[in-house]
């Protein structure tokens, strides 16, 4: 079930996006891009990360499960990570800065890119098909198109 949040929150945020709901930190009129940009930042990197971080400190043995691997003190580096990005996050779209969206979502999005890629070695290498390991590929990969396209096509990159 835990694994479900992350991918869940970034379905939402294209969801909410694209329907061009106003996200928080948005200007007057966001376009499209920026709405999904917005929504991604706050929901995929900030509340997500906000969660992972308690996930992977708080509920460190159930998460590691739910991954397919064991827990071990790396994991709750992890957890600090995932907290750190979700904070900036969620302060960079209440700040309302270009710059700031940029920076989270540079940072937000490689962390994501690669641990999702961490992800794909341990089921070609170990065959891990854990929900937390496989599942959670919806919330690494996604985030980071996201955050190219939307930086790209409002000029902010």
């Amino acid at each position: 079930m835990i694994s479900l949040f992350p991918p869940a929150l970034f379905v939402l945020a294209c969801v909410l996006g694209f329907l061009g709901l106003d996200p928080p930190g948005s200007s007057t009129d966001p376009g499209l891009d920026e709405s999904l940009l917005l929504w991604t930042l706050y929901l995929s990197v900030g509340w997500s990360g906000v969660g992972a971080g308690l996930s992977h400190t708080v509920f460190a043995r159930r998460t590691a499960a739910s991954i397919g691997w064991e827990t071990n003190g790396f994991q709750f580096e992890v957890g600090f990570a995932d907290f750190a990005t979700g904070v900036a996050a969620l302060y960079a779209v209440h700040a309302g800065s270009s710059g700031a969206w940029a920076a989270v979502a540079i940072a937000g999005g490689l962390f994501r890119l690669l641990a999702g890629a961490n992800h794909v070695v341990g089921m070609v290498r170990d065959g891990n098909y854990a929900p937390g390991n496989s599942v959670i590929l919806v919330a690494d990969l996604g985030p980071p198109v996201v955050f190219l396209v939307t930086l790209l096509s409002t000029g902010i990159l």
